[in-house]
């Protein structure tokens, strides 16, 4: 039987940034696997208090969108905020010019 990619590991790289929604976090792919990501969380030390620690973690794909890509077309050129608050999700200066209600949702992409 053939491992399959699930399609939103597709367009992921070592690297990119990803968002849980989840864990409601975001953070930067460590490695990439056929249906989850590996990432590092900082987090508080509790031997020592102050200290930070990175803790891997896998995130399946259906709980991720990738940050590093327009989320409209998936292109990585020319990105742009598309809010300055927020989650900070991208997009292209081509689709930035198409207004947000002639946006449609297809499987996990906008376009």
């Amino acid at each position: 039987m053939k491992i399959r990619t699930h399609p939103r590991i597709g367009a992921i790289r070592v690297g990119d940034e990803v968002y849980s929604y989840r864990y409601h976090l975001f953070a930067r792919v460590e490695a990439v696997f056929p249906a989850a990501v590996c990432v590092k969380i900082a987090a508080i030390d509790r031997m020592h208090p102050l200290e930070l620690t990175l803790i891997p973690q896998l995130w399946r794909a259906d709980d991720i969108e990738n940050l590093s890509i327009c989320r409209y077309c998936g292109g990585r050129e020319n990105l742009l905020l598309e809010r300055e608050t927020g989650i900070p999700f991208r997009v292209c200066e081509r689709c930035r010019i198409v207004p947000p209600q002639e946006h449609s949702y297809v499987q996990w992409r906008w376009w």
